[in-house]
């Protein structure tokens, strides 16, 4: 009998009403073996067959598990797939341009002023861009349709699983470049942060004015930076507040407190500075010149600057030096005579001086004999052949022509206290101290002077042209200069007579009496005399230094004038009460600026020296006119 085959079949899958398939076995009745079949044969085709069950179904899941992620795309098409959403919004069934519009108009808002940044009354509204910050919408496009799409089968397994069994929420695709982060942070931060004022002290003018401290405030931009990377992941506008510390002072107001008590007791009283029957004052607002506020660390001190004093002392001894207390001498057709004999003078000590005025300030004993040498004569008639004056050694002139009478006046008072002055070897000569005190009594009357970068009346206008001619005698004897000030804007009398071969400004020479002097040094081995004379007629006036020449030639190179600047087309109009209502007089002209270099050039015994440069800046200088206020 041939062999009988019977199918086995699986389970027989069932529909229920509700759609939801149902499994249930099938029986299936189980052949017995005929005689004609041998046991043995029966169990090999038996094992045979039920090895073909086991494999069928691994082939058939295998397969399943490969076909269904891919066949997803077969039922969503083009669209978001069931259960994803971008945060929390569900996105599911919606096409890519869809979602894209959609994501567009929800951050609208948010990419135009994603946070406020705020500080006490100020805000800002900074952009994305502003912030480094952008929004990539077209990558939570990207990454919301291609959930459950890309990827392997076992990736896209994972991803469909996700969505069944609880959703793919998606989050913001947030980009933040941190160094234009805080590269806005820093550029906002300078409306904000300010540095700390230490308690300050100020004894201008002999007053004592003190400041107070404040704290300092800085702005924290790492830390604001965060706070704003976790505000801009919100994908919300939101205000956030930019964080800062206090920054304390170094120096209090207790400290400023205790230094400022200690400065009133400096100036509480003027100094009174006597040498026999003188005596000068300084006001507490030449003492405050002189004091120093300092500070250490966290502490502050006022103490007497050595240097402030020393220069004060320097020019103290233009009042207290008596003019030389040599004869005056004069030189005619070779043979020396004394013309006034000599007298007992005065010099300072200046080292003793300047440690007496600071014991008196802060001892607060306000009066002080100062230190004083007695100098006696040293030339009488019997040495005067002995002095080495026997020639001229250097010349300077200087032309007035055109000089009111008050100046012409007092070019004449002051060539009378130069003539016949002997300066010694290795002396120093000062024009100020020579000249003495510029008033009534020493011939002198009041006109307009430089005075404070402007012409003014003051006593002695015209006393410049002096010391300008004194300069130019010095300069082409070879004398070193020790000080020389030019005059602050440009005055055409200096010009004639200032170079052997032309008229040209850059040698002149200012004086303004315990400030500004003029001063040379005689290194000539011997003796010196100054003669001044004034010529009215041809309005020129004339120093000449006698002595003995050495083995010394001078010239010049130059002048070479620059930086010419025109003078001020718009004048200056001063008010002084002193004039009556409606009165305006000139007391400037303008007149243009200019830097002038001038090198002198001393060859001594057949040796040329460095070059010695003589600077002149005048100013560019307006028309100025006094417009009167008073009654």
């Amino acid at each position: 009998m041939a062999d009988k085959y019977y199918q086995k079949y699986g389970p027989i899958q069932r529909r229920r009403s509700n759609g939801v398939f149902e499994y249930e076995e099938a029986v299936v009745p189980r052949p017995e073996p005929t005689p004609e079949t041998p046991p043995t044969r029966y169990r090999a085709q038996r094992q045979r067959r039920s090895m073909v069950k086991p494999v069928a179904f691994i082939v058939v899941a295998i397969s399943i598990a490969v076909l269904l992620p891919f066949a997803t795309n077969l039922f969503m098409g083009n669209q978001a797939m069931q259960g994803v959403s971008i945060q929390g919004q569900a996105v599911s069934g919606m096409s890519r341009d869809a979602l894209q519009a959609e994501l567009e108009a929800q951050y609208a808002s948010f990419q135009t002023t994603p946070i406020t940044l705020s500080f006490d009354d100020r805000t800002w509204t900074p952009s994305l861009d502003q912030l480094g910050a952008k929004l990539d919408i077209e990558t939570m496009v990207d990454t919301a349709m291609m959930t459950g799409r890309h990827g392997g089968p076992i990736e896209r397994i994972q991803d469909l699983w996700a969505l069944w069994s609880g959703g793919v929420d998606i989050g913001p695709r947030l980009i933040v470049d941190q160094q234009v982060l805080q590269a806005y942070l820093s550029i906002a931060a300078l409306e904000v942060e300010q540095p700390p004022r230490d308690a300050a002290l100020s004894v201008a003018e002999g007053k004592v004015v003190p400041t107070g401290a404040r704290d300092g405030r800085q702005v924290l931009v790492d830390e604001t930076a965060d706070d704003v990377i976790l505000s801009l992941e919100s994908l919300e506008s939101q205000t956030v507040v930019m964080r800062t510390r206090l920054l304390d002072p170094t120096i209090d107001d207790t400290e400023v407190a205790l230094v400022a008590d200690e400065a009133r007791e400096l100036l509480d009283t003027p100094l009174t500075l006597q040498q026999a029957d003188r005596s000068w004052t300084w006001e507490p607002e030449r003492i405050a010149s002189l004091l120093e506020v300092a500070r250490d660390d966290s502490t502050m001190s006022i103490s007497i600057d050595e240097q402030r004093l020393a220069a004060a002392v320097e020019n103290l001894t233009q009042l207290v030096n008596s003019p030389t207390a040599e004869p005056r001498v004069a030189f005619n057709n070779g043979v020396l005579a004394i013309s006034q004999p000599g007298q007992t003078g005065w010099r300072l000590e200046q080292p003793e001086a300047v440690e007496a005025i600071r014991e008196a300030i802060y001892a607060g004993d306000r009066t002080l004999n100062l230190p004083v040498d007695e100098l006696s004569p040293q030339v009488t008639a019997e040495t005067l052949p002995e002095l080495g004056i026997v020639e001229v050694v250097g010349e300077g002139k200087t032309s007035f022509a055109g000089s009111a009478d008050y100046r012409i006046t007092n070019i004449k008072a002051g060539a009378a206290q130069l003539n016949g002055v002997l300066i010694a070897p290795g002396e120093e000569f000062s024009f100020n101290t020579q000249i003495g005190s510029i008033d009534e009594e020493n011939g002198f009357v009041q006109g307009y002077a430089v005075i404070g970068n402007r012409t003014q009346l003051e006593w002695g206008g015209g006393v410049c042209q002096d010391s300008t001619t004194v300069f130019r005698a010095a300069f082409w004897a070879g004398l070193p200069i020790t000080e020389r000030h030019a005059h602050p804007f440009y005055i055409s009398w200096y010009d004639d007579y200032s170079f052997p071969e032309e008229a040209s400004p850059g040698m002149d020479a200012a004086i303004y009496t315990g400030v500004q002097d003029l001063k040379f040094v005689n290194d000539t081995e011997n003796w010196l005399l100054m003669e001044a004379l004034v010529d009215e007629v041809n309005q020129v006036m004339t120093v000449q230094l006698y002595g003995t020449s050495p083995e010394r030639t001078v010239t010049v190179s130059g002048p070479t004038i620059d930086n010419v600047v025109a003078p001020p087309a718009t004048p200056v109009y001063l008010d002084d009460f002193t004039l009556s209502a409606g009165t305006v007089q000139q007391t400037d002209t303008a007149r243009r600026g200019m830097d002038i270099s001038v090198y002198r050039i001393i060859s001594e015994n057949g040796v040329q020296q460095e070059p010695e440069l003589f600077f002149t800046r005048f100013k560019a200088w307006p028309d100025v006119f006094v417009r009167g206020t008073g009654q």
